[in-house]
């Protein structure tokens, strides 16, 4: 056995070195020395949690994003259908339809012409609107839409105009 001096990295150690020799000593530094890895290691590790935590949450948001605008565009589609079975039904109050777009015209009991489609005209032959107010029937009008020409232009209640203005506000709503 040499009688160099071995230096160690505390009082402790040498106490073991002296008490049950090198082996001990060595097993006690190579504990160290796994320990100190493994806190390295689970400081690693946590730094790989925390970006992929990060990750999780930035791809979240954007599905979320995505989620709600695939929900708008399905209730449009959803109302879209539901709205024309409707109309090819005729469960819907045409006639209240006509009132409100006329009332809408603001020009009292002034002359007007009422375009509707041939069969929602068919169903208001017998219906008496304010004098002046005259309904024809006009193929380029769709199902439930009312187009009033007046003196001062023409007012379009068009159902389908109104989905796409609904949709388009609800887009800006998610944007």
């Amino acid at each position: 056995m040499s009688r160099e001096p071995l230096f160690l990295p505390e009082p402790l150690a040498e106490a073991r070195l002296l008490a049950h020799g090198a082996e001990a000593v060595a097993e006690l530094l190579q504990a160290r020395t796994r320990a100190e890895y493994e806190q390295r290691g689970r400081e690693a590790a946590g730094s790989c949690l925390d970006a992929a935590v990060l990750r999780l949450n930035a791809i979240e948001e954007e599905v979320r994003g995505s989620l709600a605008h695939t929900a708008v565009e399905l209730a449009l589609e959803i109302a879209r259908t539901l709205l024309r079975t409707e109309l090819t039904r005729g469960n819907y109050d045409l006639e209240r339809l006509v009132r409100e777009t006329l009332g809408e015209a603001s020009v009292g009991r002034s002359a007007c012409v009422v375009h509707l489609h041939p069969a929602d005209h068919a169903r208001l032959a017998d219906v008496r609107f304010r004098s002046g107010t005259r309904l024809e029937p006009d193929e380029g009008v769709a199902r439930g839409d009312v187009h009033v020409e007046t003196t001062l232009g023409l007012l379009v209640r068009d159902l389908d105009g109104a989905l796409d203005s609904i949709g388009k506000r609800l887009r800006e709503d998610l944007a």
